[in-house]
C-alpha cells in the first residue's frame, strides 16, 4: 500500500498491525492530513435539517431541496443532489424506503441503523456496475483502502440486516457480510462543535491512525456547502519527528474501566496508553465524600493544584499525564466514576438557571478536572472554559443590572477574561470547524463585550 503523505509515515506494529509516524516535527495547531469520506449519513434527529451531502444546515435564505421521489433525502443544491446521485442515491432511491421500513431494520439499535444505511451506501461506490466479485475488480483509491481495513466480527448477524436489492439483483450475503465487518470499528462520529450529527466512513484515517486515551492529535470537520465533509487530523501539541500519531477513539474522561470495555467491544484491543496505565496501577478510585464540608475542602485542593496561577489553565503540553501522576492521593476521590457527571449536571443547571456563585464555583472544580483528565489542548477543556467565560460574563451583567440577588465572586470581568483567555488558547489551536459561527465567534464578541466594558 504506497502512502505518500507530507507529514506521515506508516510502518508495521508488533501489535497494532501498523502505526503513523511523524515524518518531521510538526507545531501544535498543525492540520497533520485532510481526508474526504468514502460515504457519510446522518443520524436521525438532524435528517430534513441538513443537506445529506455536504451537512450544511438548511435555513430561510438557504432552503433544502426534497428527492421528489424518495422523499427521504435532502440537498442545499442541485448540485448536491447530483453529486450523491451518482455515488450511490441512484441504486438506494426506490429501495431505501421499504429497506428503513423492514422489521430487521426497526430491530436494530439507533448506531447499527445509521451503519446500516452507511453499507446501504458503500455498496454502489464499491460495485458501482453491480459486479459483485470479491475483492472487487479495480477499486478506486478511497475504496482500495477501506477494503483493505482489518475486518471484526460485529456481533450482529448479517441476517438480521434486510435484504438489499439494486435493481432486478440482490446482492449476496457473503458480500454484504464482508463490507460490514469493516463498519463498527471504523466508522467516525462526525461533530460540529462537539456536537455528534453524524457517522462517516474515512477509510485512509482508520487505516493509519491508532488510538491513544492521551493523543497528540484530534478530528474536527470541515462543513463547506457543496462540498464533501472532510475529516482533519491536528495536532494538539507539538510532535517530534519519529513520534506515533495517535487520536482518541473514546472519551479520556471516561473511567478506565469504561473506556477498556468499549474499546474492546468495538474495537477488539485493550488500550496501554499512559492514560490507561497509570490508572490500571492506581486501581479503584474511593467514593467522593458525603459530609459537603470535607467535599468543599477537597473542591478547593484541586482547584488549587491543576489551577495555580492567575490564568488557571497553565498546563504544559506533556506527552505524559503529568497532573495526573502528581495528584495527592487525598484528592483521588474526585475522580471517582460518580463524581463528574454529578458537578457537569450542576454545572449545566445552575448556569442555565441563574445561579451563577454556584456554577461558577462548580464549573471552577469541573475545570481542574478536565485539565487533570485531559491531554493539555484538549478542544472539551477549551469548550468548557468558553462556558464559563461565558456564566462569568452573565454574572457581571447580572450585578450591573442591580438585581436583587447580585452574586459573589469570582462572577466579575477578570474571571471571564481569564476563562476566556484559557478558551480562545486550546479553541484557536483546534481552530475552526463545524457549522458557522460556533465557540470562535462566541469567542470573539464576549471579547467585544468585556472590552466596551471596561471603556466605560
Amino acid at each position: 500500500m504506497d502512502l505518500s503523505l507530507r507529514y506521515v509515515r506508516l510502518e508495521t506494529h508488533p501489535t497494532a498491525r501498523s502505526r503513523a509516524r511523524a515524518t518531521c516535527d510538526i507545531p501544535a495547531g498543525r492540520c497533520v492530513l485532510a481526508v474526504e469520506p468514502l460515504t457519510t449519513s446522518l443520524i436521525p434527529e438532524e435528517k430534513g435539517r441538513r443537506c445529506d451531502a455536504c451537512h450544511v444546515i438548511g435555513s430561510k435564505f438557504k432552503q433544502l431541496l426534497k428527492c421528489s421521489r424518495c422523499a427521504s433525502f435532502w440537498y442545499c443544491s442541485p448540485q448536491c443532489q447530483e453529486r450523491q446521485w451518482k455515488e450511490h442515491h441512484r441504486k438506494l432511491c426506490r429501495s431505501y424506503n421499504r429497506f428503513i421500513s423492514h422489521s430487521n431494520f426497526q430491530a436494530l439499535a439507533a448506531a447499527q441503523r445509521v451503519d446500516a444505511i452507511l453499507l446501504a451506501q458503500v455498496i454502489p461506490l464499491v460495485f458501482p456496475d453491480d459486479n459483485f466479485t470479491w475483492p472487487p475488480a479495480d477499486p478506486s483509491p478511497s475504496v482500495g483502502t477501506f477494503i483493505d481495513l482489518i475486518a471484526k466480527d460485529t456481533g450482529l448477524p448479517i441476517d438480521m440486516l434486510p435484504p438489499l436489492n439494486f435493481g432486478k439483483k440482490n446482492v449476496p450475503r457473503d458480500i454484504v457480510s464482508s463490507l460490514f465487518s469493516r463498519f463498527g470499528n471504523n466508522n467516525f462520529l462526525l461533530h460540529s462543535h462537539l456536537t455528534s450529527y453524524a457517522h462517516g466512513v474515512y477509510p485512509l484515517s482508520s487505516r493509519l491512525f491508532n488510538h491513544s486515551c492521551w493523543p497528540n492529535c484530534a478530528t474536527r470537520y470541515i462543513i463547506k456547502s457543496g462540498a464533501p465533509v472532510m475529516m482533519e487530523i491536528v495536532a494538539l501539541r507539538d510532535i517530534t519527528e519519529g513520534e506515533e500519531i495517535t487520536i482518541p477513539y473514546a472519551d479520556p474522561a471516561l473511567p478506565y474501566d469504561i473506556r477498556q470495555t468499549a474499546l474492546q467491544m468495538n474495537y477488539g484491543f485493550t488500550c496501554t496508553c499512559a492514560l490507561c496505565t497509570l490508572q490500571r496501577d492506581i486501581g479503584q478510585f474511593p467514593p467522593p465524600p458525603v459530609n459537603q464540608e470535607e467535599r468543599s475542602r477537597l473542591e478547593y485542593e484541586i482547584c488549587t493544584f491543576a489551577l495555580p496561577s492567575t490564568r488557571p489553565a497553565g498546563v504544559p503540553a506533556a506527552s505524559t499525564p503529568e497532573l495526573l501522576t502528581k495528584l495527592p492521593r487525598t484528592l483521588y476521590p474526585l475522580l471517582n466514576s460518580t463524581y463528574l457527571p454529578d458537578i457537569s449536571e450542576q454545572f449545566s443547571k445552575a448556569s442555565h438557571e441563574g445561579q451563577y456563585s454556584t456554577a461558577l464555583s462548580v464549573g471552577r472544580t469541573l475545570l481542574a478536572l478536565y485539565t487533570v483528565l485531559y491531554p493539555p489542548n484538549f478542544p472539551q477543556i477549551g469548550m468548557h472554559a468558553l462556558e464559563l467565560a461565558k456564566t462569568a460574563w452573565n454574572s457581571v451583567v447580572t450585578q450591573d443590572e442591580g438585581s436583587s440577588s447580585p452574586v459573589d465572586q469570582p462572577g466579575t470581568k477578570k474571571d471571564a477574561r481569564l476563562y476566556l483567555i484559557i478558551a480562545r488558547g486550546i479553541l484557536e489551536n483546534f481552530g475552526p470547524e463545524g457549522d458557522e459561527g460556533g465557540p470562535l465567534e462566541e469567542i470573539r464578541v464576549l471579547q467585544e463585550l468585556l472590552d466596551e466594558a471596561e471603556r466605560t
